[in-house]
């Protein structure tokens, strides 16, 4: 509905959780999901694997929306969902192992000098461990901020800052050394 685009997230989450109103529901949907999306395509690198885990990310919120306390922004929230998410699925399969060992094998330094930007930070990101890279794309990419992405990521926020300061530079270093 047109009218749903005048409420803010915790409106429609109220409306969602007393009517399970799917209209509303799909406003929120439509709100997050390319912000989501992102996030989990940069840290999965996989398009197939980011689609899946956002779809599952959205069915699950939307079957425990009767569990958000309003204690932080949905957004934030959501996220905390999608990471766990992705979790849940590194644990289950092995398709995140072999997929950085098939990229391994089949990516040559030649090939590597002629990649544009993306395919560079994409590169860099491969660098970071999965701390670093959840918060460096939460806080940088995401545009949360740190106590969101410390909530998001069950972390203590000394930990999420002195991950993000890790991230940043290893992310500077491979950034400029593949320019160089």
């Amino acid at each position: 509905m047109a009218g749903f685009n005048l409420f803010s997230d915790e409106q429609l989450v109220v409306l969602v959780q007393s009517t399970q109103d799917a209209p509303a529901y799909s406003e929120l949907v439509k709100r997050h999901q390319m912000s989501l999306y992102a996030f989990l395509y940069r840290y999965t690198d996989e398009k197939y694997l980011a689609e899946d885990l956002t779809q599952d990310t959205f069915i699950k919120a939307f079957d425990k929306i009767y569990l958000f306390t309003r204690k932080s922004s949905f957004k934030t929230w959501l996220f905390s969902i999608a990471y766990r998410e992705f979790l849940q699925e590194k644990r289950k399969s092995s398709r995140f192992q072999n997929f950085f060992n098939k990229i391994k094998q089949n990516t040559s330094q030649r090939y590597l000098m002629k990649v544009d930007d993306s395919i560079d930070l994409n590169q860099a990101l491969k660098q970071l461990s999965d701390n670093q890279k959840a918060v460096l794309l939460l806080c940088d990419a995401s545009g949360m901020s740190h106590t969101e992405a410390a909530v998001t990521l069950d972390m203590p926020l000394g930990s999420l800052k002195t991950y993000i300061k890790q991230a940043r530079s290893i992310m500077q270093k491979q950034l400029e050394d593949n320019h160089d």
